[in-house]
Parts: C-alpha cells; structure tokens; sequence
C-alpha cells in the first residue's frame, strides 16, 4: 500500500487588526507526544493522520481570543494521540462522528467559561479544521471559517460551506455570488462556538485525497478580501512550494486591504494518493496566474 507523503505550513497574525482574536494549531503526527510540524518539511502520513484547526474568536475586551484559545485548546485534547483509539477511527462513520464531538466540545467548554467569568460573556469563535486519514480528509466547521482544495488538475474547489446570513441569502436565490462578496453584512454569522442561545451545530464532510492536493483553512480575514478566483490564481502559480503559496497569500491579501486577522494553514499532498480526475470536483479552472512570489523558491 502506498504511503500518503505531505508538507504543510501556517501563518497567523493581527493583520489588519491590533489584536489578533484568530488561533490555530497544526500536527503533522498525531501519534506523536507533541504537537508540532517542520514548516514544508515532506513526512509520512501516520495511521492516526495529521490535523490542522483554524478559529476566528469574536467578543470584546480580549474575549475573542479567549474562546478561539479554548476552542483550540479543547480539540488538541481530544486529538491526542491515546485519545484516538480504534474505536474511534473504525470507519467513516465512527471518524466524522468524532470531528463533530470534538467541535461541540469546544463549543461547551467556551459557553462555560463565559457563564463562569463575566468578563467573558458572550464570546464566541469560529471553527474549520481538517483530519487526514489515509487517503481521505474529514472537513469540520461552524461558522465562515472556510476551507478550500486546490488541484492543478481541476482547479478550486470550496469544501466548507459558510453558516452566515450573506450565505443564507445565495442559498435562497435572493443574492448573487458575485455582490454577496462586497455584502455589508457579511460578518453575520448563523452558527458558532459560544452562541448562548443554542449549541454549536457543526458540519462535517469527507473527501478523497489525490496527489498534488492542496488542502488551505482560513479565517474570512483572508477569504473576505481575496474573491475564489483570486485565491485559485495565486495557488495555481504556486501550489508546488508550500511556504512559497503561504507567503503568496499573505502578500496578496495585504495588497487586497485587508482589515481582520489572518490565519492561513496548508498541507499539500506531494505523493502516495493517486491522480486527481477533473471530471470529479466542482471547480473554478484558471488559465492565467498573479503572484509577486511565483518564481521565488522559498
């Protein structure tokens, strides 16, 4: 059986903002007793996979930062490695039920908190994250943190699909696309971490991995500033050298006038998953490529 062979990278910053309210976690090794990966290094995909978690807190005084915090907090936990035991990764069924437990547990441990400490109430955060698993990703969110897989076959593709009230409306036929991206209230979002009025109600969806697969979480302070199309440019002239296409998207997004944090997390399939079909995917094909970064090797 051949082994999944990948590489990833991140970069989280206040941006466009003083504070940065965004936090993420990234592990190459889930069987391993730390968290931790080598910046595009190439390693094996381990039998209890790799993990990538991206949240976007929200809430004054600070809070923002607290809940995203816990939310990352409360999942590395409950991904450690004596954690994921057989009965949890049996199947599909078993894995994708344990990526939504997990979300609704960082869901709890936020409201908690925020009954616990005044100070705190309130507070909410974001979630996507993505679990490698052989030659699958399990895709989990709750709210507008998005995630997205680039093919050079095929193009992007959005796999999230975004819990805000801008979404609701194109969902409803009542908004384009196209005007839903400059919509001014685009930062309502209809399910989240926290929200003291009902439990988080998270979505989780798998899909087959293909070689050269490049798989990016996001807060909506780069994807509320970079159209699809813009971002599928800049990974097509880069998707080859993953701290080259990290740099490219943060370099865009700044030139974009970016206003929010910005938390970016890749991992790119290099070998061992087999060729993508292009007839498969929903995508956005683009022929023409932009990027300052395209003939720099990082």
């Amino acid at each position: 059986m051949s082994i999944i062979k990948f590489n990833m990278a991140a970069r989280c910053e206040s941006a466009g903002r003083p504070n940065n309210e965004d936090n993420f976690q990234l592990t190459d090794n889930l069987s391993g007793y730390q968290w931790s990966f080598i910046t595009g290094k190439e390693v094996d995909l381990d039998e209890k996979g790799a993990l990538m978690v991206v949240c976007d807190g929200m809430g004054g005084m600070n809070a923002g930062e607290v809940a995203s915090g816990l939310a990352v907090k409360t999942i590395k936990e409950l991904f450690y490695y004596d954690n994921l035991t057989p009965p949890e990764m049996e199947s599909t069924h078993t894995i994708k039920q344990y990526v939504e437990q997990a979300i609704i547990a960082a869901d709890n441990k936020i409201r908690d908190e925020g009954r616990q400490n005044g100070q705190f109430e309130g507070m909410g955060s974001t979630v996507v994250l993505a679990w490698f698993v052989d030659k699958e990703v399990f895709i989990g969110w709750c709210g507008n943190s998005r995630a997205y897989r680039f093919n050079p076959s095929s193009g992007l593709e959005r796999l999230s699909h975004d819990h805000s009230y801008v979404q609701d409306l194109v969902d409803s036929g009542k908004l384009s696309e196209e005007l839903a991206f400059d919509h001014p209230d685009n930062n309502i979002i209809t399910r989240s971490l926290g929200d003291s009025h009902q439990q988080a109600r998270p979505e989780v969806k798998c899909f087959s991995l293909c070689n050269n697969d490049v798989i990016l979480l996001c807060s909506d302070g780069l994807s509320g500033v970079l159209r699809d199309e813009e971002i599928s440019a800049i990974m097509a002239g880069n998707y080859d050298k993953i701290n080259r296409l990290r740099n490219a998207l943060w370099i865009e997004s700044e030139k974009a006038g970016w206003t929010d944090n910005v938390t970016i997390a890749l991992c790119r399939i290099t070998s061992g998953a087999g060729a993508a079909d292009p007839s498969e995917a929903e995508f956005i094909r683009i022929n023409t490529y932009s990027s300052l970064l395209q003939n720099e090797n990082v």
